[in-house]
């Protein structure tokens, strides 16, 4: 992901909430302190999401990829901490939800 997309990206999704300028102020200063364009992007959306009243969803491989890690590897920490929420008594699903994926092979 490049600083253009996810400027672009934020805009189109959420545009309504936040103006040009904001956003690229905070993709340079996220960027300035060392994060990834991919993190940047996961981390406006839900912030925004969270503003717009809006469920936040994104991808285990989205999530790995922003984080510069395996998929296994960001399953495997997803897993340990549904363990842990349910173990004090809060719903894994609140947090995390596993979904269906459909695959077509043409």
């Amino acid at each position: 992901m490049t600083r253009e997309t996810v400027i672009q990206n934020i805009l189109t999704n959420y545009g309504q909430y936040i103006s040009k300028e904001d956003v690229e102020s905070m993709v340079d200063s996220g960027k300035e302190q060392g994060l990834t364009y991919d993190l940047i992007y996961l981390t406006l959306k839900a912030q925004l999401s969270q503003l717009a009243g809006e469920e936040f969803y994104c991808t285990s491989s989205d999530m790995a990829e922003a984080l510069n890690v395996s998929e296994d590897e960001i399953n495997r920490l997803i897993e340990e901490s549904r363990e842990e929420l349910a173990a004090v008594g809060e719903n894994p699903d609140d947090y995390f939800k596993t979904v269906q994926t459909t695959r077509f092979m043409m």
